[in-house]
């Protein structure tokens, strides 16, 4: 695996969250294979910050793993899917 001298691709990720670069978060993102969680939610609100088209895909692809990955109650389930629908709505203009 190659790892520039901006270091390890995860740290990359990290970094192009905390801007809000997008194009460099999906790279990252690519080059590391497996996003954890909480950086997989981190680029799912980029998507929503940013108004792409990637964002519904995204969040639910979330979602899923947010089920699979956390064990949630059912209540927290609805709690996530409201809050990913609420933004999908805004992002349209609803």
């Amino acid at each position: 695996m190659f790892v520039t001298s901006d270091g390890h691709h995860g740290a990359r990720l990290q970094r192009a969250l905390a801007v809000g670069n997008l194009t460099a978060a999906e790279q990252a993102a690519f080059e590391v294979g497996f996003v954890p969680l909480e950086q997989a939610r981190a680029l799912v609100e980029l998507y929503a910050e940013k108004g792409d088209r990637k964002y519904e895909r995204a969040a639910l692809k979330y979602l899923r793993r947010y089920m699979d990955e956390s064990h949630p109650s059912l209540a927290d389930v609805a709690q996530v899917a409201g809050l990913l629908a609420e933004r999908a709505l805004l992002m349209r203009g609803l």
